[in-house]
């Protein structure tokens, strides 16, 4: 595909006839409802457009002034002025007041009382951060806490630390509740508590606790490596226990005596997972990289308790997964997927464990089976892994992923009807990299489009109206875009149903936030993302002087941004195409345009493509027309770029899915994929505006000369 190429005489003719006479303006979207400040995405919403809450106030300048000097007082760590100090002229707004609150609460330098916390998560529970302040919430109980606030308050809002189970237990035993015990085991069998605490416990339920929770949690503590309070254990465990517990301090402290520990372990718990991992990182540490590699390599691992997944999964995976990978770029594919894959773990039994959990394994077995496929040559040794990778995904991207994968090893292994059958499943997300390449192996265009949602009935959408979050959402309209973006994104992060994912949608218009369509599209995943695809995909009305570059400018914005035009990074990255001000203003000065201030990347949605569009066809112009590689220096930078072409050789020489796998950065090479797929949807939705020629459109942005 050859690269959308404009010429800078144009663009500079442009914006000087339409843009030179505002240049220091400050453009009023929040008002104007026409061109750039309405996307022409909202009215295919049909049927979501929300009306403001009942009762929501239009705020005066000074009522606006007065909360955004308490939120930046918040911010900047001023917490002497109360929120309900007497107003300086403006209104008094409830709910802004609620939003002050919250803001404070959810800081750690914000020292509340207990009371505080737990007068406000009575009624704010599902605010956005409403774990944090639980937990802040929790340290924040003292000895001199009444027990009949923090049993009302757990009654309502069950501990989710350690540190509030013990306290809650207390509680519950001082009132002489039955439960209390059961509290104080869940504590008990925890890394998080203090030395004070824990002889509370000790001191109040003892009796209650047998060897088997002491050596419970004596093994989180070593899982956490916290070798002074698992120490403490000790005395508490049976022999065989103290043994595997002895050697395993030894290995992490690198003890002398550590192979006279590690030789009385008993048989049966000398494989131990925790043990296994604590021994190959010594050996690695003492520079016996490739023995510790090849304990991790044999497999055999056990569980401390028979028939239960260890204690530390989370730690196991995430380490062997580090080695595996680091094995893979030194150079060793052959034992790469030996560690990677012989964790001892079951891919049906993983499918019940924690996301943090079930997504280390998927990326391990993925990486096996890519590894088993593509270096070593070996698709049903890899067919097996994808299938385990597959068996624990549960978002579309990674099931899609799975899915092509596998019908690429069964293709390989020579069997094409089963291939084709993966392909199919991984073609139902064509809004998706692989979903997409998989319907160009089948031969087969993208179905992009899906019966529409039915709007919510006016009882349902009234009640959504009145919640609390959203209508500190329309409250914080004129007074603080970024913190209202918190509670535009949680409240489409919760949405659980299709119709609850519709209504975030039917807020881009009235809060003239198309980007709402985009978070309630994504959180639609699996139950009705081709169904909200067009508020899922907004589109921006460019200048013609821009037409050629619809797609790019649309698969980045939505990548970057997600429409979001006053979109600020923590690297400083501003606007729809989040341009950092020092590449913005090389990139006009590029162009033969005027110097202009950073804020202008913001305030000026035009000028921000503009620069955006035109930085990443200059990159486009230094690879050769690569987009992939375009794309992935938008977002690493060129210098990463040429480090990663040293080190997976040039793509045009190779396969590209394969070198785009081989990104080292898990952030670019996701961003290449998204950024790519972004492209294709849209040049599918809008094939008028596409500068590939289809049907294999995502092969052409790949620069592949075979579809899929």
């Amino acid at each position: 595909m050859t690269s959308a190429g404009i010429d800078p005489l144009n663009i500079m003719s442009f914006i000087a006839r339409s843009f030179a006479p505002a240049y220091h303006r400050r453009m009023s979207f929040a008002r104007d409802r026409s061109g750039w400040a309405m996307l022409s995405s909202l009215s295919v919403v049909a049927g979501l457009m929300l009306a403001m809450p009942t009762g929501a106030q239009a705020l005066d300048a000074a009522t606006i002034a007065r909360y955004r000097a308490q939120l930046a007082d918040n911010e900047a760590g001023r917490f002497s002025l109360l929120p309900a100090a007497p107003l300086v002229g403006g209104q008094s707004v409830p709910v802004l007041d609620e939003v002050v609150t919250w803001d404070r609460l959810r800081r750690e330098a914000y020292k509340a009382s207990f009371a505080d916390y737990a007068a406000f998560l009575a009624d704010h529970a599902d605010w956005p951060a409403a774990s944090t302040i639980r937990r802040l919430a929790e340290r924040s109980i003292s000895d001199d806490t009444p027990g009949d606030a923090i049993i009302r308050h757990f009654g309502r809002l069950p501990p989710l630390t350690a540190e509030g189970k013990a306290r809650h237990a207390l509680a519950l035993a001082a009132a002489g509740q039955a439960a209390a015990a059961s509290w104080a085991r869940d504590a008990w069998d925890s890394a998080g508590l203090d030395e004070a605490l824990e002889a509370r416990l000790l001191a109040r339920f003892g009796d209650r606790f047998t060897p088997a929770d002491h050596a419970s949690r004596m093994d989180r503590l070593l899982w956490a490596n916290r070798i002074t309070p698992a120490g403490r254990m000790l005395a508490r465990v049976d022999t065989d226990t103290r043994l595997w517990a002895l050697a395993r301090i030894a290995l992490q402290k690198n003890a002398p005596d550590v192979a006279a520990r590690l030789g009385v372990v008993p048989d049966r718990l000398r494989r131990e997972m925790g043990l296994m991992l604590d021994e190959a990182q010594w050996l690695i540490r003492n520079n016996r990289a490739d023995e510790g590699q090849a304990l991790l390599a044999a497999g055999g691992a056990t569980a401390r308790v028979p028939g239960q997944p260890g204690v530390g999964l989370e730690s196991w995976l995430k380490a062997r997964l580090e080695i595996g990978r680091g094995l893979w770029r030194g150079g060793k594919p052959d034992l790469a997927p030996r560690v990677l894959a012989s964790h001892g773990l079951d891919a049906n039994a993983m499918q019940r464990q924690p996301v943090a959990e079930r997504g280390l394994f998927l990326d391990s077995e993925w990486l096996a089976g890519w590894l088993a496929l593509r270096r070593l040559e070996q698709p049903g040794v890899a067919l097996a892994h994808f299938r385990n990778a597959r068996a624990v995904a549960q978002a579309p991207i990674s099931q899609a992923r799975g899915d092509y994968w596998a019908g690429r090893a069964a293709e390989a292994a020579g069997q094409p009807a089963l291939a084709r059958q993966y392909f199919a499943e991984a073609a139902r997300h064509p809004d998706y990299f692989y979903g997409q390449l998989a319907s160009e192996r089948l031969g087969q265009p993208l179905a992009l489009s899906a019966t529409p949602l039915h709007a919510a009935d006016p009882r349902t959408a009234g009640n959504f109206r009145a919640e609390g979050r959203v209508r500190a959402l329309f409250a914080l309209a004129d007074v603080d875009r970024a913190r209202q973006t918190i509670f535009l994104k949680q409240l489409a992060d919760t949405a659980q149903t299709a119709e609850r994912a519709q209504l975030v949608a039917g807020l881009a218009g009235p809060l003239n936030r198309p980007d709402a369509g985009v978070h309630a599209g994504k959180a639609a995943r699996g139950t009705a993302e081709l169904a909200m695809i067009s508020a899922a995909f907004p589109v921006l009305p460019l200048p013609d002087v821009l037409a050629q570059r619809f797609a790019i400018i649309h698969a980045i914005t939505r990548q970057e941004s997600q429409f979001d035009r006053t979109a600020r990074s923590s690297a400083n990255a501003l606007g729809l195409m989040q341009l950092v001000p020092a590449t913005a203003a090389e990139q006009a000065q590029k162009l033969g345009l005027p110097a202009s201030p950073a804020s202008r990347l913001t305030d000026d949605p035009v000028w921000n493509v503009t620069l955006g569009s035109s930085y990443i066809e200059r990159l486009r112009a230094a690879y050769g027309g690569s987009a992939p590689l375009a794309v992935a220096a938008y977002n690493a930078g060129p210098g990463n770029v040429r480090r990663f072409l040293a080190m997976n050789g040039d793509p045009k020489d190779g396969d590209i899915i394969d070198w785009i796998e081989s990104i080292p950065f898990a952030e670019t090479r996701n961003y290449v994929q998204r950024v790519l797929e972004n492209a294709v949807v849209y040049e599918t939705l809008y094939p008028a505006r596409a500068v590939t020629k289809g049907p294999n459109r995502l092969s052409e942005w790949l620069g592949k000369g075979t579809p899929g």
